[in-house]
């Protein structure tokens, strides 16, 4: 009865809300880039099973603050509801751990803002084992009606080993009771607790769900439900609307409070990210943990193209070695300090997650190691965040994982500093590339091809200057597309104009090219053929087929103007096989066409990263310079060797005119010279990282 009583409350409450939503959300909607997150943060997991006893027994808020001081932190997320669905303060709805006797949430938030330091609440959404238990109606179903699982198997016998990260799934659609539990659960915080935000988890586990209530609300709206893409689309946009209400309630109460939705930031070809969920967020934080997820080289792009969107970025990654919320498992002090100020160069505030005992005691080693990287932070932080990327060169976004960081590692490793493209930003390019899917529409293809005839300078692989039938190319690269070859791989041979440093004999592609028919192009590179396709009845030696003696009739690589065009996606071949020899092919290619780059850095080891940031608020640039190689060991890799780095030299034109130029940390005066608007520095040696400030008129 008090439930129903309640959902009443909340409907009007909502009601009234929408009508007073624009003065609300105003306050509390996404916030500008020059003001960014608390630069020095935790995420503190606590997924305790109710079978576990004395909860908190050993929290001291001396101690609980000793660690945050310790370790530097002025912001750490707190939990409120973990996974098992136990609560960590009294509650009339939800279920507090029964192991726990006093409101260790709220004393959390005590002990926080008594030394000034912010504690968003933590709030899980997609599992929530128990009440999957008790509500298996709430569940996520498959089609054939059966919950949906993550690593789970329904039928195991208790004494069997449990999988890591295994849980039911959630049903948190708009459309479901699950979502109105979880309204009811968030205004009871509001309304007893000073709260500074909230971190909502886990949305990214599954793309459709075929539960009643889901099944009830695709019925309304026309849904085919033997599409799966419209099922995903419906789900999604039922994911939004929840996000939407939680925004809501949540700036009703506290207007200034940050609300951040997990894996909404995550660049992948999921309605998730195609529908934008991301703009339900205040600010977008990067979840990630380099040793074992998606590796060093994946926050320069996720950052990159945050940032491009106007809003604040936090880098997150863990204190963990393998995974994330592993019970002792440390990742070297150095590692977290490199990290970190990747994390600062890049423009993004730093997070790094912990796991809390049972006991509630905090691990002091844990923010020992934190502390070290961020007594580092302080030295910087006021030169990254805050910042925009700049650069006059582009990559399209195309969402296929391999053709985007294909690129993006080509060109870390050769120093190209980059920004993502769009529609917005082309005007602002001098070059732009596109990786090799056929992700355009008529309407961008139209946009890029007249940007190229007035002056813009393109680099394509592929599909990508594809349609969507993949039968005609949509832009204008001047050739024809004839076919898809015959061969499962091929060789190139590179004439001189684009052989620097290459080999003169054909080399390797692992797949083949596409063929195609120059018009008004110049050919660059051709395609040598194999004799065979290595099967059964036809093969040669231990691998792929030898190449004829002559070259085909099709081109690799061809100039068209100020268009290059790459018959081969060598972005995948680059993201699968490394080959050094088609890097060098694509750097042969953008320094044909690339003239004016704000950034160039020489000397600089391939493992070593760079990033410009434009601080205008500040009137300053700040070019970061990062180097400590991932080294691969086992399954993970390790951060380990900071080896001095002499010999840099630094290159950047900007607009302004450069009034002074100094080295952080420290802040040692640097000699430039100039050339028009060209600013040269020689960069001291440094180890690990340094950046170099230019303050501008």
């Amino acid at each position: 009865m008090k439930r129903v009583n309640f959902f009443k409350v909340m409907s009007i409450k909502i009601i009234l809300m929408m009508h007073f939503l624009p003065g609300i959300l105003s306050a509390q909607s996404q916030r500008n880039i020059d003001q960014p997150m608390p630069t020095r943060q935790v995420h503190l997991d606590f997924h305790t099973s109710e079978l576990i006893p004395e909860i908190g027994a050993r929290f001291d808020k001396e101690q609980w603050q000793e660690a945050l001081k310790v370790g530097r932190i002025n912001h750490i997320n707190i939990f409120a509801k973990g996974h098992h669905s136990m609560s960590y303060y009294p509650t009339k709805i939800g279920t507090m751990h029964p192991h726990l006797d006093f409101d260790l949430m709220g004393a959390q938030i005590e002990a926080c803002h008594e030394i000034g330091v912010k504690c968003p609440l933590y709030f899980t959404v997609g599992w929530s084992a128990n009440e999957a238990e008790a509500h298996p109606e709430w569940c996520m179903r498959d089609q054939d009606g059966s919950i949906r699982t993550l690593n789970l198997d329904q039928f195991a016998e208790p004494q069997e080993v449990r999988p890591h990260y295994s849980w039911k799934c959630m049903c948190s659609a708009s459309s479901g009771p699950y979502h109105q539990y979880i309204l009811q659960q968030v205004e009871e915080i509001c309304r007893n607790y000073k709260v500074d935000g909230f971190w909502f988890d886990i949305y990214h586990i599954k793309e459709t769900c075929y539960c009643q209530y889901c099944l009830e609300r695709m019925i309304k709206e026309g849904v085919d439900l033997e599409d799966e893409e419209a099922v995903s689309t419906s789900m999604t946009l039922a994911i939004k609307d929840h996000m939407k209400q939680l925004r809501e309630l949540v700036a009703g109460y506290f207007p200034e409070a940050t609300v951040y939705f997990n894996a909404t930031t995550r660049l992948e070809d999921k309605q998730i990210f195609k529908q934008r969920l991301y703009d339900m967020n205040t600010h977008q934080d990067l979840e990630d943990l380099p040793t074992t997820w998606g590796g060093y080289d994946k926050l320069p792009l996720d950052a990159k193209y945050h940032l491009g969107q106007g809003v604040p970025v936090t880098g997150m990654s863990g204190k963990f070695h393998k995974a994330w919320g592993e019970f002792g498992g440390f990742k070297h002090p150095d590692a977290i300090k490199y990290e970190a100020a990747a994390m600062i160069s890049f423009g993004a505030s730093c997070n790094f997650g912990d796991q809390l005992h049972p006991s509630g005691e905090m691990d002091m080693e844990t923010y020992r190691n934190i502390g070290e990287a961020y007594q580092y932070v302080e030295q910087i932080e006021d030169y990254g965040p805050g910042g925009i990327p700049v650069s006059r060169l582009g990559m399209w976004l195309t969402l296929d994982e391999a053709a985007d960081h294909g690129v993006v590692r080509m060109l870390l490793e050769m120093h190209y500093d980059f920004i993502p493209a769009n529609m917005d930003n082309l005007n602002q390019l001098e070059l732009l590339i596109i990786p090799s899917r056929n992700c355009l529409d008529d309407e961008e293809a139209q946009a890029i091809n007249e940007w190229v005839a007035g002056g813009g300078r393109l680099i394509v692989f592929r599909d990508g200057a594809l349609n969507q039938e993949k039968n005609e190319f949509i832009l204008n690269i001047g050739a024809d597309f004839a076919e898809i070859s015959p061969y499962h791989f091929d060789y190139t041979v590179a004439e001189p104009e684009i052989g620097e440093n290459l080999v003169s004999t054909p080399f390797l592609n692992y797949e083949a090219g596409l063929r195609i028919t120059p018009q008004a192009a110049e050919a660059l590179a051709w395609i040598r053929e194999p004799y065979f396709n290595r099967t059964y009845g036809h093969y040669s030696s231990h691998r792929e087929t030898p190449y004829q003696l002559e070259n085909s009739s099709y081109p690799a690589v061809i100039q068209h103007g100020n268009v290059i065009y790459f018959a081969h996606h060598l972005d995948k071949l680059y993201y699968e096989h490394a080959v050094r020899l088609h890097r060098e092919l694509m750097k042969n290619a953008i320094d044909r066409l690339y003239q004016n780059p704000m950034l160039k850095v020489n000397n600089l080891p391939s493992a070593g990263r760079v990033s410009l940031l434009h601080q205008q608020h500040k009137a300053r640039y700040v070019a970061h310079l990062l180097y400590s190689p991932a080294l691969q060991r086992g399954e993970v890799q390790v951060i380990e060797d900071f080896l001095p780095v002499p010999g840099v030299e630094i290159e950047v034109a900007v607009p302004e005119k450069v009034t002074r130029v100094y080295q952080v940390p420290g802040g040692e005066e640097l000699k430039f010279s100039r050339v028009g608007k060209l600013i040269k520095i020689e960069v001291p040696e440094f180890t690990m990282h340094s950046g170099v400030v230019l303050e501008y008129q």
